[in-house]
């Protein structure tokens, strides 16, 4: 088990990841913990959650949450790594046993998100976050690769230590959809199964949107490299709205209506599709240059 955090109180995810050991793990499985955490000093409980023998608590100076994970699969000794955002929370206590039943049959394994009943349900992001995130396996499966999520993870040691994360993204967003984009790339078979984690870590409303918009010029950044592909489905649009000659249009319509929207949907008003329209406006409004196709 593989935890990226910044600074996060992790003990609500080491106990119930101990209570899915307790639970059972099939014949000959043994499973360790590693925290990784890169805030400017050690977390206040460190020492309380390395009681547990299973898990490793380790300070990171690095940055970004790339290299982060990156540094947990140099550090970790088995040949399965099990990938958990600081702020997941297994939904059953059989999260790591359904996991080992999956691991030998297959390269890369996804067991989904989900949000909690009730849990900060008013938020902007929860609500994003059901539609988009919290999608069944059957429908993930129709497209493996653009679906795949860093958030909760399997996969085998010696193909990790072949693709990895890209080092370069340091601020918030799309280190999960290069790595998605390169499983495609190596020819790796993505699985999708029904075993989530729930999303703890809600955003207030104003917190979700700044991340968004740095998530939003952040792929602009890397359509610009040649990273990204027409998997994004927002890039798609933008591909969409460029042949049909209406960028200027949406690039306008930023200018006019992207501050109001902005405050609106920091204020978590309006339906979900000013969201995306939010979203569509900003990256028209960004210096994107579209490479050429190969003839």
């Amino acid at each position: 088990m593989l935890i990226a955090s910044y600074g996060d109180d992790v003990s609500d995810l080491l106990t119930v990841l101990r209570h899915n050991v307790d639970f059972g793990l099939p014949r000959g499985w043994e499973v360790e913990i590693l925290v990784s955490d890169q805030w400017d000093t050690p977390h206040e409980k460190h020492a309380l959650w390395q009681q547990d023998a299973l898990v490793r608590y380790l300070h990171s100076s690095s940055k970004g949450r790339s290299q982060n994970r990156n540094e947990l699969s140099k550090a970790a000794r088995g040949q399965f790594y099990v990938f958990l955002d600081a702020d997941a929370l297994p939904k059953t206590d059989g999260f790591l046993n359904r996991y080992c039943n999956y691991a030998a049959s297959a390269q890369v394994v996804v067991g989904g998100t989900a949000y909690m009943p009730g849990h900060l349900s008013e938020r902007l992001r929860v609500k994003v976050g059901k539609v988009k995130e919290e999608i069944l396996p059957a429908k993930r499966e129709l497209q493996p690769y653009g679906s795949f999520s860093a958030f909760n993870f399997l996969v085998r040691a010696d193909v990790f230590e072949k693709i990895g994360f890209d080092p370069s993204i340091i601020t918030y967003g799309h280190e999960d959809t290069l790595f998605g984009i390169a499983l495609r790339h190596h020819c790796i078979d993505v699985v999708h199964i029904d075993n989530p984690a729930y999303h703890m870590g809600i955003d207030t409303d104003v917190a979700f949107m700044k991340k968004t918009e740095q998530a939003v010029e952040g792929l602009a950044e890397l359509v610009n490299r040649g990273n990204i592909d027409e998997d994004v489905l927002l890039y798609r649009y933008y591909l969409w709205a460029k042949k049909l000659k209406a960028t200027l249009l949406l690039k306008g319509g930023y200018n006019l209506l992207g501050k109001g929207l902005k405050n609106r949907l920091s204020k978590g008003k309006g339906p979900l599709v000013l969201f995306d329209l939010y979203k569509l406006l900003l990256f028209s409004a960004q210096p994107v240059k579209v490479p050429r196709k190969m003839p």
